[in-house]
């Protein structure tokens, strides 16, 4: 029962997580009618460093943020690599406090890489996203267009006579952000004994998510029906909840199975080149947990630093599970692209 609980309650937290970033995309579309995203798809450059930066973002914002901005057919591949690259997930907030001088490096190296992966899968790969179909839900429908403030006139109107998509959409967002103030969806970073008091808490980011939240529940509250339905329930709620909620519950029961057979005691003695496959294999892991393993390694003097540095490359937290949900080919595409540059910078560090 505890192992139940504990993979629907981070199921939960991440379909809630990624919803509220789909739904202030939408709010954002609506409040500038669509010039935000045109202007960022007019700079494919541009969306690789924006998406370089997102990942470089500690704990699972940035990259869910990336995601929801390639699954909106915002950001091309190329974009999204960047994103991944650059993102080590929730294992951020534990490598700043133990060693923040190497994780700092880690950053820095981790950057640069995305920054030129990025820009060679745009150069060379595909120019669009996969999900460019995507921008045929997200277009503003000017016959119906309102502005925000216009709308907000009505918001007792729209209360009083509410439909069962709006009634939804606000209990949904206010238990979302009631868990949020209780510290329901924070992260308990400990593995083999090892439990860590971080100055940098996580709690602190969860304060995006918060204010993105409060954002959200207020434009629910205030936008028309033709935008609520369309918009913010049509597009985002029915055509991405299902789907995000039921992967992501599947992957992550793998997973949890997957890892309470590994253990890291019984790596310790084998060769660096062992050292280096498992890495990238545990790194192909879309959770946050398993390398703190190879954390636990490095402080101890077991691993060389290129060992924890082709682990970090591959890996990403959860942000990726997410785009599992949403694209499996996009998802092992860009996992197994990740996997060989740990490979080849990691033979060519050791050879």
């Amino acid at each position: 029962m505890h192992f139940i609980s504990d993979v629907l309650r981070e199921t939960v937290m991440i379909t809630a997580f990624v919803l509220v970033i789909m739904l202030f995309i939408e709010v954002l579309n609506i409040a500038t009618q669509g010039k935000w995203s045109q202007s960022l798809l007019r700079s494919p450059f541009w969306q690789i460093v924006l998406a370089a930066v997102l990942g470089t973002i500690p704990g699972c914002f940035g990259g869910f943020a990336a995601v929801s901005l390639y699954t909106h057919g915002i950001f091309h591949f190329g974009a999204l690599m960047a994103a991944m690259l650059s993102n080590i997930g929730d294992e951020t907030f534990v490598m700043l406090v133990q060693m923040p001088q190497t994780t700092g490096i880690i950053m820095l190296i981790l950057f640069l890489i995305s920054i030129l992966v990025g820009w060679l899968c745009w150069r060379f790969g595909p120019k669009q996203s996969v999900h460019q179909k995507e921008m045929a839900h997200f277009e503003i429908h000017h016959e119906h267009y309102a502005s925000l403030r216009e709308m907000a006139k009505q918001w007792k109107q729209h209360l009083k006579h509410m439909s069962f998509a709006r009634a939804l959409l606000l209990c949904g967002l206010i238990s979302f952000i009631v868990i949020l103030l209780l510290g329901g969806f924070e992260h308990s970073h400990a593995h083999e004994g090892m439990h860590l008091h971080l100055p940098m808490e996580e709690k602190w980011f969860n304060m995006i998510f918060l204010l993105l939240a409060l954002l959200v529940l207020v434009t629910v509250v205030i936008v028309n029906d033709h935008f609520l339905e369309h918009h913010l329930w049509g597009h985002v709620i029915k055509h991405h909840f299902l789907r995000i909620f039921l992967w992501t519950l599947a992957a992550l029961l793998l997973i949890h199975w997957i890892s309470g057979k590994v253990s890291a005691l019984d790596w310790i003695n084998q060769n660096t080149m062992v050292l280096l496959f498992l890495a990238i294999l545990v790194g192909l892991i879309p959770q946050s947990g398993p390398h703190l393993v190879f954390i636990s390694l490095y402080l101890s003097g077991s691993i060389p630093f290129i060992v924890l540095l082709a682990n970090s490359i591959v890996q990403d937290g959860h942000s990726a599970l997410p785009l599992f949900a949403e694209s499996k080919k996009t998802f092992f595409v860009m996992k197994g692209m990740k996997a060989l540059i740990a490979l080849v910078l990691g033979l060519v560090f050791l050879l």
